[in-house]
């Protein structure tokens, strides 16, 4: 079956001395693993400028069934991005992105809703100003398509955010973030503006504990590395 789709680039792998094997979140076909033949070579019609990760690219190829790695015809990006490339502080909230992307988008089916979100996402990241509540929102805004959205709200009857039950709750545990940080994440679920001032740590506890949040509910308590160069840079 020929198909003509859009794709994000989620994952480079060299293979041979001119070639790589690309895994693509497809809208679609889900994520897909496509041989992308002598792309290292410099008079390739594909380069590997087109192919960053994250790059949203429209592609057509030939699925065939039963087989697991496809062959592309032809791919060129749609939009090109410029700046999650190159800014730095927006190039290293892709590399984040990226991660967890790899870890939590899975399956070989299509979700539109999904991709569509993400490809808005990652357009805003490339044309918006930068903020260092990016990787916060993004991660509470994905969880709603992964089907862990945090339920409830900080208030005075619950003002912990339990990472094992996804809600708030009344009473303190070991699951639970601090009463300040509980408050933002609050405010990050709602969608409630943040230009309250919170200092550098609340904000880092912030996306700490998101992320355990993740490691609990999504991901089996896989380590994302980029987080430690992500907070370098959000600092």
């Amino acid at each position: 079956m020929y198909v003509k789709t859009k794709g994000i680039i989620l994952k480079n792998t060299n293979y041979s001395e001119s070639s790589l094997i690309t895994k693509i979140y497809t809208q679609t076909s889900g994520l897909k693993t496509f041989m992308l033949r002598g792309v290292r070579k410099g008079k390739a019609s594909i380069r590997t400028s087109m192919i960053q990760p994250l790059s949203i690219v429209s592609l057509d190829f030939f699925q065939k069934p039963n087989t697991t790695i496809f062959n592309v015809k032809e791919l060129k990006n749609t939009p090109v991005l410029y700046e999650i490339h190159s800014n730095i502080f927006k190039k290293t909230v892709a590399m984040f992105y990226t991660e967890v992307l790899n870890q939590c988008l899975t399956e070989e089916e299509s979700d539109e809703a999904l991709f569509g979100f993400l490809e808005n996402e990652i357009i805003a990241l490339d044309h918006s100003n930068f903020s260092a509540d990016l990787p916060i929102r993004f991660l509470i805004k994905l969880s709603n398509y992964l089907g862990v959205y945090p339920q409830g709200s900080h208030n005075e009857t619950t003002p912990f955010f339990c990472i094992e039950s996804g809600g708030f709750v009344s009473q303190s545990s070991l699951y639970t973030s601090s009463i300040e940080t509980s408050f933002l994440i609050s405010n990050f679920i709602l969608d409630i503006n943040n230009n309250q001032q919170f200092n550098r740590s609340v904000r880092k506890d912030a996306l700490d504990q998101i992320i355990k949040y993740y490691q609990f509910h999504v991901t089996r308590n896989k380590k994302i590395k980029s987080v430690d160069i992500l907070r370098e840079i959000l600092n």
